[in-house]
């Protein structure tokens, strides 16, 4: 498959001019999106998600608003109608695991209907249980909750910083989808196996974790699967750690992002790719803080295939000279597989492994 790219580098400077717009990168955006064809089944009227990621209170190096507002701007000129997106995080009590709580965190960071010249809509609704429910043929999973915007729209665009991540081991388009895309039980289902329990003999019947339980679900201080939601709310408020749940790590984490990504590509195959390979961290950006890049920047790539578009990212990233020792000479965590999730997400029918890298000029 295709991967369009254009270069951050200024590699033709005059020395007699200061004022040249046309090196800033987002100028190089607006060109790779007008001279790519990577937009080019978005139609006028077409509702189009621009899928981003906000980052969290005290995120530094997420993708900066004017790339998205150009992404917006060029959907505006061939008559589409865009919104930009994100969805709530696992949990019940941080910020970012509500509405109110991303749309906050979203203007404290610089993005606005004003900045994006877009309105922004949190696809999973005001607590993250709005969804679509998706059968898959998973490893692991056999029902993904997409959320409902994502499902509705009729096309999607994805605005993808991409970087490392703790568990997946990079975190570009397949996780921007894979967990970007679905709502909050999905969510829970990626990071954590089975149901949360209560230890009987640490439990001081506190009560918090029944006021929080959105469904109900704890009787007697017990939790009943059959109405439980799977949003972690309970374990965040129980101070005594009575209430247990089994954190995934590594390959399992990642092979269960690519069946959430396999769920949202069924209800949609119209989707774009765009992984921004700038201030590449050696984390996601849901965390609270930014580290320093641990690579120098590249540009930004575009395609159709989410997996092409990955494997040409991380194919790039193990090439660009490191700048950082934070990961003490590694170029990703070791407990993470990214081949494995590049290679699974092909068996799924996700896109393909091999890529033909074209510059834009």
């Amino acid at each position: 498959m295709d991967v369009f790219y254009v270069d951050s580098r200024a590699k033709v400077r005059d020395p007699d001019r200061w004022f040249q717009p046309s090196l800033s990168l987002v100028s190089k955006l607006k060109h790779l999106l007008e001279k790519s064809p990577i937009l080019d089944f978005i139609r006028s009227g077409d509702i189009v998600a621009v899928k981003t990621h906000f980052g969290d209170r005290g995120t530094t190096k997420t993708l900066r608003s004017q790339f998205i507002r150009a992404v917006v701007e060029k959907l505006l000129d061939i008559g589409a109608k865009p919104f930009v997106t994100e969805t709530t995080g696992l949990g019940l009590t941080r910020l970012r695991c509500s509405a109110l709580g991303r749309l906050q965190i979203a203007e404290e960071n610089g993005y606005t209907h004003q900045t994006l010249k877009a309105p922004i809509i949190i696809a999973d609704g005001l607590l993250g249980f709005d969804f679509v429910e998706v059968t898959v043929d998973g490893k692991y999973l056999k029902k993904v909750y997409v959320a409902k915007a994502i499902a509705e729209c009729d096309a999607i665009v994805f605005c993808t910083h991409f970087k490392l991540h703790m568990q997946s081991g990079i975190g570009g388009s397949i996780k921007n989808v894979g967990v970007g895309c679905v709502a909050k039980p999905s969510k829970y289902d990626i990071h954590i196996d089975g149901f949360p329990e209560i230890i009987e003999k640490r439990c001081t019947k506190c009560n918090k974790c029944i006021e929080i339980c959105p469904s109900e679900a704890i009787v007697n201080y017990r939790i009943l699967r059959e109405k439980c939601l799977k949003c972690a709310g309970c374990y965040e408020v129980c101070d005594e750690k009575a209430v247990k749940i089994s954190w995934l790590i590594g390959k399992d984490v990642s092979s269960r992002i690519v069946e959430c990504a396999k769920a949202v590509y069924k209800l949609n195959k119209n989707l774009a790719f765009l992984n921004f390979l700038v201030d590449i961290t050696p984390h996601c950006d849901c965390h609270p803080y930014s580290d320093n890049a641990v690579v120098s920047d590249f540009g930004i790539l575009a395609s159709k295939d989410m997996v092409s578009v990955d494997r040409a990212s991380y194919d790039i990233y193990k090439s660009l000279p490191s700048i950082s020792d934070i990961l003490e000479g590694e170029k990703f965590w070791t407990w993470t597989d990214p081949e494995s999730m590049l290679d699974y997400a092909e068996h799924l029918g996700l896109g393909e492994q091999k890529y033909r890298l074209l510059e834009v000029d």
